[in-house]
């Protein structure tokens, strides 16, 4: 069972989203095809991913992970602020995202990541080494992009112009993903209000 904490966004943030990776999509010249594009009812926020649950070895790690979500509870909401597209991997792009403001907004989200971080290690979920860097994945770029192919994908990113889309997340979620031909497919376990 693959597993991850997502903060929730409405669907007036989603909507946005889906429509700028669209916007992307299909701007002239731009390498549509070399990247597998993140579906609308797919779109997240990962605020921790767990990765893959042997749940036949570890039988109570998903009611675990659910009292440590349960500690969030009523915490608070949390502010979001897009400020732009942005490619994740340097000169070979591997992820098209939105990334977050510096500021006020993203300190509250890497303060909530680590008070879940806190109370999955109280229920005995390792800590994650991996830096926080929290974004909106738009699409995946395929791996048999050529060069042309990702110095497009990163002129177009570096041209667009700078996003002030505000949100909040006023819950986050365990979700499952599960892996298909058509890309993942995701089942909300648990939901906690902020």
């Amino acid at each position: 069972m693959r597993l991850f904490v997502e903060a929730s966004l409405d669907d007036a943030t989603l909507d946005v989203a889906w429509e700028i990776s669209r916007a992307l999509r299909d701007r002239p010249g731009f390498p549509a095809s070399s990247v597998r594009w993140v579906k609308r009812d797919a779109l997240h926020l990962t605020l921790r991913f767990l990765g893959e649950v042997d749940t036949d070895r570890e039988p109570d790690h998903v009611e675990n992970v659910e009292r440590a979500l349960a500690a969030l509870a009523g915490v608070g909401s949390i502010p979001l602020q897009i400020a732009a597209l942005t490619a994740i991997g340097g000169r070979r792009p591997r992820v098209i995202a939105l990334d977050m403001r510096r500021g006020p907004a993203l300190d509250r989200q890497v303060e909530a990541r680590a008070q879940l971080d806190d109370a999955l290690e109280l229920v005995g979920v390792a800590a994650e080494q991996r830096p926080f860097r929290p974004h909106l994945t738009l699409g995946r770029v395929r791996r048999q992009a050529g060069a042309a192919e990702q110095s497009a994908i990163r002129l177009a990113i570096d041209a667009g112009p700078p996003l002030q889309i505000a949100a909040t997340v006023r819950s986050v979620a365990l979700v499952q993903s599960t892996l298909t031909a058509d890309g993942p497919q995701y089942r909300r376990l648990a939901r906690v209000e902020l």
